[in-house]
């Protein structure tokens, strides 16, 4: 069975290119070459465990547990047990579960990975963390994370993987830090059901993000500039007063259907898109309030220039019945060029789309309790 770089090696040969992301994916499906080393699942020890020692899917009850301790607590006796030894095993398995993966979401650098991440494309990725079933969702896809790792072992399988992409010229971490100016403190290795992905958190908070193949340092010589606009997130917030169910509505006010916006920006339909948003399922809605939007574009605040953007806003909403209170009441969404402004005491969302720096009135959401 061939390795990675091999299959790589031999789809080259064959058709004249490297082959995509999604392509090495789909090979690795079929079985068409294995990773290195041991195929193995991962724990938030750092160490890895046979596929056999997993858990079964009744033991996890929506939660990783650490094959470790389960294999801990079997119990060859039957014995009577009093309140103190139900208070300690109630300990114990609150222990065991807030190790594993659903409810321990900081590292052991205090880390918190959960929530949405944007990069300097303004794409989205989000760690779902809370719930019974973590999940990652980015590019309109949804995977069930099984397992999140840290400490040596992923630090030594990250430095043998930049070894190999690199033909040895890149052997540890320092190295790597050094020829694309980050300062990584930790990396934490995302599992999913069929792939994985490194997050190497720096000092000041960012993630740069790659996959298990490293294929953004693999295909061609990128830069480090474009490498940090693809691949470094920065952590952000959605502000809350999007959160919740939306009935949306285009410019001549026929329904388009309903919207529901998660605690980290993560949007579902009940259609396959919604026009007036340029939604799809799983689209992740990244919104700036006016001010912190107008400083990323000139570096710093200007007041006359928000003033003048949003007297802008301002007409175009007048001219369709509607008035914002003030300046905090917008926000931008620099992916799809839309500005989201909040209206009768935030029950209503307009939308405006500026293009060439014209603005359009799209529609509007309207909260579901409303009408």
């Amino acid at each position: 069975m061939m390795n990675r770089k091999e299959w790589i090696e031999y789809f080259e040969s064959i058709n004249n290119r490297k082959p995509t992301i999604q392509e090495c994916q789909q090979a690795l499906l079929n079985g068409e070459f294995v990773m290195e080393g041991k195929q193995a699942t991962f724990s938030n020890n750092g160490k890895s465990v046979t596929e056999g020692a997993m858990p079964l899917p009744n033991q996890m009850n929506g939660q990783m547990v650490n094959p470790a301790y389960s294999q801990q607590m079997v119990f060859v006796k039957k014995k009577k047990f009093g309140k103190k030894t139900f208070i300690g095993l109630g300990i114990a398995l609150f222990l065991v579960l807030a190790t594993s993966l659903g409810l321990f979401l900081f590292s052991s650098k205090g880390t918190n990975l959960g929530g949405l991440w944007v990069n300097g494309n303004n794409a989205g990725l989000v760690y779902e963390l809370s719930g019974k079933k973590s999940k990652l969702v980015a590019g309109h896809r949804e995977e069930e994370i099984k397992e999140i790792s840290i400490g040596q072992k992923v630090r030594q399988k990250f430095e043998t993987s930049i070894e190999e992409v690199s033909d040895s010229k890149l052997k540890t971490i320092a190295d790597f830090d050094k020829k694309y100016q980050l300062q990584t403190k930790e990396i934490i290795l995302v599992k999913t059901k069929v792939f994985g992905y490194y997050n190497l958190i720096q000092k000041d908070g960012t993630n740069l993000v790659l996959d298990l193949f490293l294929s953004d340092l693999y295909y061609g010589s990128r830069s480090t500039k474009d490498l940090k606009k693809t691949c470094l997130f920065h952590k952000a917030a959605v502000p809350k007063v999007f959160v919740g169910k939306w009935k949306t509505y285009d410019d001549e006010d026929e329904s388009e259907g309903e919207l529901t916006i998660s605690e980290n920006g993560v949007m579902t339909t009940d259609s396959d898109d919604i026009d007036i948003l340029n939604v799809k399922p799983l689209d992740i809605l990244i919104a700036k309030p006016l001010k912190e939007y107008l400083v990323d574009q000139s570096g710093s605040i200007d007041n006359d220039k928000v003033q003048k953007e949003f007297a802008k806003i301002q007409k175009s909403l007048k001219s369709h019945g509607f008035q914002a209170k003030s300046v905090n009441d917008i926000y931008h969404d620099a992916s799809k060029s839309y500005y989201y402004v909040l209206v009768d005491g935030g029950k209503r969302i307009i939308l405006l789309e500026d293009s060439f720096n014209l603005l359009s009135y799209k529609g509007y959401l309207e909260r579901e309790d409303t009408r």
